[in-house]
């Protein structure tokens, strides 16, 4: 485990690299200051990173959601005529390789914000690489709350964190009438997160956590890697599981319980939201309950535009990690447009004092601490091996709001 000291002197080498290449521009040596006057001067593409474990996590269409994202906001004339690039860094899952890439990444003065990390535990320590450089950091994926209560003033998180989803989950198991449930949880800091705020708010609603297990980030497709779990709950009563999990791993566990004869229902959160785990579970998968941010059969009209736009560039329809990366590369431009500057810290604000955004997976805002609110949640349910769209909790914006369209007609209107 990486020390407090160790973690600042990795930031310190990032944001001494930094101003080592920015030093011969001149100007104050603040590094947000010091990246808006290069900016400010140069007329090349804007770059934004898009850190993510490429190699590890190949299932679902995220890629593909950015580069649509920046192929629309290029056709539409860039930002102030400049086109926006995507630099790709694989962060491998890894917290060390998680710190080399935002170190990469904050030593390049051309870039002005990031698009990542998938995993809490490599998010964490890498964004405090990124605010120290003075660069935006705005996570599609990592949900553990103490992201955001850091006091940052750059990183920015899209989806609903593990509070916010554990409680929709729990609010569902009460829906369904469940009284008794075990908890199933990754080994990680996502895992851990989402277990933890599951059962605190369980306990509140008065569900009963029978037992709660972990399981490694890397086991295997065989019996044997859960065989601990299964032993202790093939003699214990419980209505359902609830699985704080990714995929393959998390379809490894489905596929298993289920082969041993448990049969109780089993739901779980938003990461599970992947074919990736349709695959590894097999038939198991069926009838299992996911939390999601967004599904292709939802009828909004964001959504279905979206769809149509999607499926014509890529011949496929777009799942939830399509949806996010497209998103997250349409936020920053927005917010750019807004600002009428691409300098970090005019981005920040600009997503920071919009009251609403309209976008595919809902109607949301950030408020001071960069924590996204507001983001409606879906269930979707796994039935003849797809995903099927269930229902959209609640908007939790009420009322009127002036919500800001993230689209391509928002830059230019006539364009076709």
């Amino acid at each position: 485990m990486m020390t407090q000291r160790t973690h600042t002197r990795w930031t310190a080498l990032a944001l001494t690299g930094l101003l080592g290449v920015l030093a011969a521009c001149g100007g104050p040596q603040d590094p947000a200051e010091q990246r808006a006057q290069r900016i400010a001067q140069s007329d090349g593409p804007i770059l934004i990173g898009a850190a993510w474990p490429w190699e590890a996590r190949t299932s679902g269409y995220y890629w593909e959601g950015l580069e649509l994202a920046v192929r629309e906001v290029n056709e539409a004339g860039g930002i102030q005529g400049r086109p926006i690039e995507l630099v790709r860094e694989d962060d491998r899952e890894s917290v060390n390789e998680g710190r080399l890439v935002a170190q990469r990444l904050a030593n390049n003065p051309d870039v002005v914000a990031v698009i990542g990390h998938l995993n809490s535990h490599v998010t964490l320590p890498a964004a405090g690489t990124y605010e120290a450089a003075g660069l935006v950091m705005l996570t599609p994926a990592s949900t553990t709350p103490e992201l955001t209560e850091k006091g940052y003033r750059r990183i920015f998180r899209s989806v609903n964190n593990d509070v916010m989803i554990g409680q929709q989950m729990v609010d569902y198991a009460v829906s369904k009438g469940y009284t008794n449930v075990a908890i199933a949880y990754v080994r990680n800091a996502y895992g851990l997160g989402l277990a933890n705020a599951f059962e605190r708010r369980a306990i509140e609603a008065g569900v009963h956590i029978v037992d709660r297990q972990a399981y490694d980030s890397a086991v295997r497709d065989t019996r044997v890697s859960f065989d601990r779990i299964i032993d202790e709950w093939k003699d214990r009563r419980f209505d359902a599981i609830f699985l704080a999990g990714m995929a393959p791993e998390a379809g490894y566990f489905v596929k298993h319980v289920r082969a041993a004869g448990i049969d109780a229902s089993m739901f779980g959160g938003d990461a599970l939201d992947t074919q990736s785990l349709i695959e590894s579970a097999g038939p198991a998968a069926e009838g299992l309950v996911v939390a999601s941010i967004f599904h292709p059969d939802n009828p909004r009209p964001e959504v279905q535009q979206f769809n149509e736009v999607f499926s014509t560039a890529y011949g496929i329809r777009p799942d939830s990690w399509a949806a996010r990366g497209y998103e997250a590369v349409w936020l920053l431009a927005r917010a750019m447009q807004e600002a009428d500057s691409a300098a970090p810290d005019a981005i920040a604000e600009a997503l920071r004092s919009a009251e609403a955004w309209n976008g595919v997976t809902g109607t949301f805002g950030f408020d001071e601490r960069g924590e996204v609110h507001g983001k409606s949640l879906l269930t979707v349910v796994v039935r003849d091996q797809r995903f099927i769209f269930m229902q959209e909790t609640p908007a939790l914006l009420t009322g009127e709001t002036d919500a800001k369209p993230l689209t391509t007609a928002a830059l230019t209107p006539a364009l076709p």
